[in-house]
This record gives C-alpha cells, structure tokens and sequence, in this order.
C-alpha cells in the first residue's frame, strides 16, 4: 500500500526538479567567443557570433546547466579563404561543435572550476577550464578561457609546404552575459 501511494510522488519528481530550473537569456551584444590560432607565419583570431546557447539557473541563482551549439561555417578569421580551408580541413559539409556543461564548482568570489563534454569532428571529450563569474542587477557575466589539443579531436596537425604549421593547441577564450527570463506570472 505504501508503494502506491509513492508512485505518484514518483511520477511528479521530474516537474519538480524541472520547475527548479530557471532559463537565462545570452546578451549577444556583450558576448563574444574566440579562438587565438599561432602559426607558423600568421597567427590569427577567428570569431563566433552565430551560435546557440541555453543557460539555466536553480532557485539560489547559481547556474545549473549550460549547452553551446555552432556551425564552424560561423566560425571566421576575417579570410574566406582561410575559412573554406579550415571546413575542408573538418571534413567538408557543415561541421557542427557542440559543448554541454557537466560540472561547474564556483567560490563566494565568482572563481570557478568548469568541465563538460566537447563535441566536434564526432569525438567528445572531456575539457576543463578556470571560469569567474560575476552577478550583478540579475546579470551573469562569465568570463574563461581555455586550451585544447585539436588533435585531441582527431585532426591533424595542418601543415603546409613544409614551412607553415598551425600549433594544434588553440587557446578560446569567451565572455558570456546573460540575464534571467522574466517568467510569465501564474
């Protein structure tokens, strides 16, 4: 008989672990994503500003879940040419990279520890990187950066006539700002 009466509080959990989950809206006017390529001759920034991000927070403000999604068609360095060379280098099409917070660890102070599942080139790994975030008037800005071992993701180390390399560790570095949905009154 108990067990009846738990199976609908059972049944119920997932709303309420749900309506703990409040959305964040990205400022992409105050948010910027790039990666800082060197290379043998010219190193060079590219730049993200297409892509899609879902930020959550929990009940006590502190963010919960996060999930960044881009075409690296978005990707530019400022050259066409250096883009279309960088999507053949992917394997041509329309590459997708996909990042999904796992953990975030944060002091009082807003210095943090964040790791999460990269996807690209269809591998994932795991990556981890320092983080600081700041809250002000319900703003989020998280600030952090990054390096990764493309190779990681099983590409290779780019190479041109055998005087130009590309360094396969890429720093990306990135500011997000956000800002709590006004949620629709009940």
């Amino acid at each position: 008989m108990k067990a009846l009466r738990l199976l609908p509080l059972l049944l119920l959990l997932p709303l309420a672990v749900a309506a703990a989950e409040h959305p964040l809206k990205v400022d992409k006017t105050r948010t910027f994503i790039d990666v800082d390529v060197k290379a043998t001759v010219d190193s060079f920034t590219a730049h993200l500003d297409t892509y899609e991000a879902k930020l959550t927070t929990d009940d006590s403000g502190k963010i919960k879940t996060g999930v960044f999604a881009f075409k690296f068609t978005d990707l530019k360095t400022g050259k066409p040419d250096r883009d279309a060379k960088m999507i053949d280098w992917l394997g041509g099409g329309a590459p997708e990279g996909h990042f999904e917070l796992g953990n975030l660890a944060v002091t009082p102070d807003g210095q943090g520890q964040a790791s999460g599942r990269l996807t690209f080139h269809d591998v994932t790994e795991r990556i981890e990187f320092p983080v600081n975030i700041t809250r002000a008037d319900g703003v989020y800005t998280v600030t952090g950066e990054t390096t990764v071992d493309y190779r990681t993701w099983n590409l290779k180390v780019i190479r041109i006539a055998m005087v130009m390399k590309v360094d396969p560790l890429v720093k990306v570095r990135f500011k997000i700002t956000a800002q709590a949905v006004e949620e629709p009154a009940k």
